[in-house]
Order: structure tokens, then sequence, then C-alpha cells
């Protein structure tokens, strides 16, 4: 009566009376909860109820645990659930050590493309996220210096080309005039070297030739005249003297010319081959040229700069190797040069896995090199990925406290993306049998791990349990089940649905 006077007093108005109303009902019912027993205090295990199936194996079906209470199936009901049951097993359990690691571009097959001549993009052949092949054109430069460089090349291939034939030429009369010369010294007679030489090239030297050739025989001639006259007492001996002199002359002239024609035509050989040698140097050197710019050997014997027209002065740039176009910063009409990216390449076939693996990890991890390792993904937790180990770090990170692993893993299919963060697993041999279940056996609900164990009549309870290592099909069971306990391995969320309905009927 006493508290009853009290809120009155503190009641001063319609609402603040509700209010000390409801706040007396709240105590009249916490006294009369203190008059009754107190319920027993029931575990996670004993709050929630189970579902079990038959054993169809000839097992023992479970009991539930204590104070639980198992959840009853009917048979129609247990045949639309598709209930199936596996025991619980003792085997040894591959231990493994998993950490966390990022997938990235890689290193060795990342490019930023450059032109390699000064100049203003005309054209763009890619975008952002295109597929190239190895030596795919991926943007034209209009550039001076190329069109400079290639008219170069077409110039001095024409100065080679006329070198060429020039000592061509020569050549073959070099090689005529010495067939000639060795004729003469022969004794080979006028009409025989005409008939053996007529269709052979001699350049200037035949006519040369024949004049002193002639000179010699008209001189010879008239020298066996006189003489003969003059032994006849017709012609004075001065005549005589004078057409001797003549032939004389005449003789020493042809013997003369082909000395001289010995030595011309040796020289004129080296003269053309000289300049055969320069022209082959300058268009040597304009090659060599286009080679700088990037153009490989293929494409500068096959170009015709003059056929080109308007073009010539186009320079294509092109992929280094097959990849992904990851980034296109070129504009069009812009002015690049040798610094300037135009596209950025990325081949992600295979990419590069980083992790950290931490000094208390080291020992189980000695014989790593070359070795293969696993990991999963959130994009794809059911499935997981191989990756070849590059390398282990030989040097523990000063921040972390970890070595850097490095592995490369293969993405022919595209399904992975730099960037994507992964769970690495690795097998660090067997340790002692351990209870295991798989996973699919294993309910969470409130931050609890529980699985449902057939206790038969289709009643299944449910077990708390405390878990272990796991790997990709089978987890470790620390307490909570024993061996050879039948759980529920197929139908368990369907369990858990009718668990839950029983809890919020009641």
């Amino acid at each position: 009566m006493k508290m009853l006077s009290l809120f009155r007093k503190l009641a001063g108005s319609r609402g603040a009376r509700i209010g000390t109303i409801a706040l007396i009902i709240i105590v009249a019912g916490a006294a009369w909860m203190g008059r009754q027993p107190a319920p027993a205090v029931a575990t996670s295990e004993d709050t929630l109820p189970s579902v079990v199936a038959s054993s169809e194996d000839g097992r023992q079906p479970a009991s539930p645990q204590e104070g639980a209470t198992p959840l009853q199936i009917s048979s129609e009901k247990l045949d639309s659930l598709g209930i199936e049951t596996q025991p619980v097993r003792r085997d040894p359990l591959p231990r493994r050590l998993q950490v966390t690691g990022r997938l990235e571009i890689h290193g060795s097959r990342t490019a930023r493309v450059h032109s390699l001549v000064e100049g203003v993009v005309r054209e763009i052949c890619v975008e952002l996220g295109d597929t190239v092949e190895a030596n795919q054109v991926l943007a034209y430069i209009d550039s001076r210096q190329v069109g400079e460089a290639k008219l170069a090349l077409a110039r001095e291939r024409l100065n080679l080309h006329g070198a060429r034939q020039m000592c061509q030429w020569e050549t073959v009369v070099h090689d005529n005039v010495v067939d000639l010369l060795a004729a003469l010294e022969r004794g080979m007679s006028p009409e025989e070297i005409e008939t053996q030489f007529r269709d052979r090239p001699l350049g200037s030297y035949r006519e040369q030739l024949v004049t002193a050739l002639a000179r010699v025989k008209r001189a010879a001639a008239d020298h066996k005249r006189v003489h003969s006259l003059g032994q006849q007492g017709v012609l004075p001996e001065k005549r005589t003297l004078h057409a001797l002199a003549e032939h004389d002359s005449a003789q020493a002239a042809y013997r003369a010319l082909l000395e001289q024609m010995r030595f011309d035509v040796q020289q004129r050989l080296r003269v053309a081959q000289q300049r055969l040698q320069e022209a082959e140097g300058a268009a040597a050197i304009a090659r060599s040229q286009l080679l700088i710019l990037g153009y490989d050997g293929e494409a500068i014997d096959s170009m015709d700069p003059i056929a080109e027209g308007q073009r010539v002065a186009y320079y294509a740039v092109r992929a280094p190797f097959a990849a992904t176009v990851i980034a296109r910063p070129a504009l069009l009409a812009q002015h690049v040069d040798e610094a300037t990216t135009l596209v950025e390449l990325a081949d992600l076939s295979t990419l590069w896995l980083r992790a950290d693996i931490f000094e208390k990890d080291l020992p189980s991890l000695a014989r790593l090199e070359n070795a293969t390792l696993r990991f999963r993904t959130s994009g794809y937790p059911q499935r997981e990925f191989p990756a070849k180990v590059l390398t282990v770090g030989h040097q523990v990170s000063d921040e972390t406290r970890a070595v850097r692993l490095l592995a490369a893993a293969d993405n022919a299919q595209g399904l992975l993306k730099p960037g994507m963060f992964v769970d690495v697993q690795f097998d660090c041999g067997q340790d002692a049998p351990v209870l295991q279940v798989p996973l699919a056996a294993i309910q969470h609900h409130e931050g609890a791990a529980f699985a449902f164990v057939a206790c038969g009549g289709g009643r299944f309870a449910r077990r708390d349990v405390r878990l272990g290592r796991s790997d990709a099909a089978t987890v470790e069971v620390a307490a909570g089940l024993s061996e050879g306990d039948l759980v529920v391995v197929k139908g368990g969320f369907a369990l858990k649905s009718e668990m839950l309905n029983d809890l919020l009927a009641e």
C-alpha cells in the first residue's frame, strides 16, 4: 500500500497515471513469478528439437540429448523431404593451412604501348576490353619522320639498282676484254677475232681496237710497198725510212692500246664495284632506320613507299603479344611522342597470386617451391583453382612479419579477375584419425553449429557441435557427436525449417 500511495503522488497528469498503472502491473507480475518454482535452465541443445530418420544400414539409432525433444516427422512427409544420412567416421584428416591472397595482373605479361615516333594520332583501332592478337595494329600515327625514312629507302633502292646494273655491265666487259687480249697474244687473226667476239660486249674498246689494228695493217702494207720500191730504186731511201717509222709508230700505238685496255677495264670494274658497295651501304642504312622505328625485315622488303601515296607517313603501332586492352588513353588528333602511352595491355590468361606466409607456418611449407596450391574465390565458392608456386620470399617483412609467396594461376577460361581476394590452402600432411562428417551435415542458427542425428522412428535430434579443421568436403567434429552416429547429410535445411516452425508454434 505504501508503494501504491507513492505512485499516486508521482502521477500528476492523466498520461502519468497510465504509466503508473503499467508499472504496477509489471511489479505485480514479477512478484507472482517469484513465487513460482524456477524451471530448469536449458542449453542450446535442449531448447531446439531435432529430426531423425530410421537407420537403414542396421546401425543403432542415436538417442536424443538429455532434455532435448526430438523432432518427429511423419513417414509421408519424410519421403518428400528426401532425407539422407551418413555415419560419423573416424579417419585421418589432411592438415591444411589456409591464408588470404590476392590475384594480380601478371607482371611479366603487361605492357604500356608507346609510339616510337613523334606524330599525330590518325586512327585508333581498339577499344577498352578488346582482346588483341600479337602484332595486331592498335593505332596509326602520322609521322614526318616515318615518311622521310620511307622515301629515303625508295631513293636508295633506285641508286642500288642502277649501281648493280652498272657493275654487272662492267664485269661482262672486263671478262670479254681479258679474253680478247689473251686471243691477241696468241696471234689470233683479225678475222677470227671478229668472228669470235662479234656478239660479246666490249664497250668502247671494240672501236679503239679496230682503229688501232687498221692503222697497223695499213702501215705494214705501206711499209712493204715502199720497201719494195726502194729496193728497185724507184723511191728514195728517205721515203722508205718514213714508211718504216709509220709502221713502227702504229705497232707502238697498238701495244700501248692493249696495255691501256688491260688497265682501264680493271679500273672501271673496281669503280663499278665500289659504287655498288656504296649503294648497298646507303640502302642498308635506310633499311636500318626503319628497323629502328619498329618495322620488321619482311615488312620493309615488301614496302612500296611510292604506291602508299598519302599514307606513306602513317606509322602502325602494334601489340607486342596477345592480350586484353585494360586502358586506352590515346585520343584522335592527339600529338604524341615516345613518352606518350597510347594503350595499356595485359595478358589475363595467367594471373599472379600473392599471399603472405607467417613465420609460425614456415616449417610446414618448407618444400613449397614449384608445388601446386589450391585456392577459392567468393565468386566461385564451390570451385577450386590450381596455382603453381613460382617463388617464396627469402625475407620476412618488418611490417607484416610474413614472407611473400608468388604463384601463377591459369586463367584460360577468363573466370578469374585481377584484384580478387582468394582463400589459399596448403596441404601440410595428415594427422591422427579424427571424427569427421561431410560439410553438408552442419547447420547454423544464431551463431551455433549443429547437426541432425537420426534417432529412429522418424525422429531427428539436434546435436550442437564444436568444429575443428576442414577441407573442401569434410569437417572435423571436436565435440558433440560420437563415431557411428547417423547424421543427416541431405535434407538438413528442410529439417531446420521444421525445427524453427515448432519453436514459433511454442
